[in-house]
């Protein structure tokens, strides 16, 4: 199995589970935004897949040589009118990117790409799944938030 590979799987695996545990919030939490005394920046769980969608395309065109388009995550606001229209949205912005990943070269990889410094293509291809990894994290604790203390985990 080549690197490329290896992080594409990983890439759609993050983004089948990200949305298995949104699709195991109730549906009036998945656009709940917890009273937190102090807190800045809390998102909907919506909000954050929304963000990783984002992120997966930001980085797939990236990835491809395009010019991204603008990508503010704090900025991303859900637009989903449905569970499956996040889910869906989620997934099919994995196997885009996994796919421009599946295409690159060993080249590809150590080239340089810049962002707001420059890194290598090894080093971005690690971003879309730490991404997902990290919003998965976050929707897990808005789970515990609202009471939720059930360990979910997908059958198969």
């Amino acid at each position: 199995m080549t690197v490329q590979e290896f992080q594409a799987e990983k890439i759609e695996g993050s983004a089948k589970l990200l949305a298995f545990w949104l699709g195991s919030m109730p549906e009036d939490k998945q656009s709940w935004v917890p009273d937190v005394s102090g807190s800045a920046g809390l998102r909907t769980a919506r909000e954050q897949v929304a963000e990783c969608a984002a992120a997966n395309r930001f980085f797939a065109a990236l990835l491809k040589g395009e010019k991204p388009p603008l990508f503010r995550p704090f900025e991303v606001k859900s637009e989903y009118t449905s569970l499956e229209a996040a889910e869906q949205d989620l997934i099919t912005s994995a196997a885009e990117c996994a796919a421009v990943i599946r295409g690159m070269s060993d080249a590809d990889l150590e080239k340089e790409y810049r962002l707001r410094r420059s890194m290598t293509g090894y080093q971005i291809i690690d971003f879309p799944y730490r991404n997902m990894a990290y919003h998965a994290g976050q929707i897990n604790q808005l789970q515990l938030l609202y009471g939720d203390t059930e360990f979910h985990i997908p059958k198969g």
